[in-house]
């Protein structure tokens, strides 16, 4: 079964529980099983998503589209045989005119909904998560990153709210696919690349295929990369450079890679993936050098390296983060 064919079962059997569970007389045993379907995180975005469209619906009653099929609905349900279900004693009930209405809108609008409304994937302090998108791409989250992605006929679109992700592309010359960070846009066709919202822009990667990096708000702000390049849009002066592809896409595979990097920026880095941050008291070890591979969200490795191999001081405090400081 396609992913599109199994959400589209996901969305089918989202709205019946919100009809059913939009009736006067609810059984115990119907929230039950409502409640073992929900447990499915997948369906449960489904019903979360139907939720916020009926949260929605005295914005889109107002559409002639929704106002027809709620005049739809209504003629359905003053039909001489309407949709009956069992009442807790077992005696058939009619299913009633609201309860066709909400599920008319909520199965009729779906498609007009979805389209309109993206989907949200994000990632907690020290998650890392990949999701496969409808078209076969993937995309690889990594810890405290937000996307929305919304796919149309014409193109695909990304938007990297915050945090860091790695585009795997699939290609589609008729379709191309946008990744928005802040002010910055990439467009790929088919390629592979790690995009990471730097102040008001982006740092972008490539490491395979071709993709092209522009600001919308100036004509001369355009960068096309190949494999092994980089650019970062929210420096002073822009430029594309070589970079250490394995070493800057390490964190995909749940390793932080550093090369000659200042403690400062190395610790700043392992501090995204911990709730109880490092702390850099003393600003004189800011910028000594440390090269070396950590794992992601190994804080007290990282600190022991430090201090076996730089003589630092490291204290934990009483909330649980330590604080790294010169020898006295």
């Amino acid at each position: 079964m396609t992913i599109e064919a199994e959400a589209e079962i996901r969305r089918k059997e989202a709205a019946e529980w919100f009809s059913k569970l939009n009736q006067r007389q609810v059984t115990t045993a119907d929230i039950r099983d409502f409640s073992d379907w929900r447990r499915d995180p997948e369906n449960a975005r489904a019903f979360s998503r139907l939720e916020a469209m009926w949260d929605a619906a005295g914005t889109l009653a107002k559409s002639p589209g929704m106002a027809a099929l709620t005049e739809d609905a209504t003629k359905r349900a003053s039909q001489p045989t309407p949709s009956r279900r069992r009442s807790p004693s077992g005696r058939l009930v009619p299913l009633g005119a609201a309860g066709a209405i909400a599920l008319a809108l909520a199965v009729g609008s779906w498609s007009w909904w979805s389209a309109q409304r993206p989907d949200v994937y994000d990632t907690a302090i020290g998650e890392q998560r990949t999701v496969r998108l409808e078209d076969g791409s993937r995309i690889i989250l990594d810890t405290a990153s937000h996307v929305t992605v919304r796919f149309t006929d014409a193109r695909r679109l990304v938007t990297l709210a915050s945090g860091r992700a790695m585009f795997e592309v699939e290609g589609d010359a008729a379709r191309p696919f946008l990744v928005q960070a802040g002010d910055t846009e990439v467009t790929a066709v088919g390629t592979r690349f790690d995009v990471r919202r730097s102040g008001s822009g982006a740092r972008v990667v490539l490491v395979e295929g071709r993709v092209d990096v522009h600001k919308p708000s100036s004509t001369d702000a355009q960068w096309t990369l190949a494999p092994g390049q980089e650019v970062t849009t929210s420096a002073r002066t822009p430029r594309v450079v070589a970079v250490n592809v394995p070493a800057e896409t390490s964190w995909t595979v749940g390793r932080l890679t550093f090369e000659n990097t200042p403690i400062a920026a190395a610790v700043a880095e392992v501090n995204r993936y911990s709730s109880k941050p490092i702390e850099l008291r003393d600003q004189r070890i800011s910028s000594i050098r440390v090269s070396g591979v950590f794992n992601a969200g190994d804080v007290d490795g990282f600190v022991a390296a430090l201090r076996d191999l730089y003589h630092l001081e490291a204290v934990t405090a009483a909330d649980g983060h330590v604080i790294l400081s010169a020898p006295a």
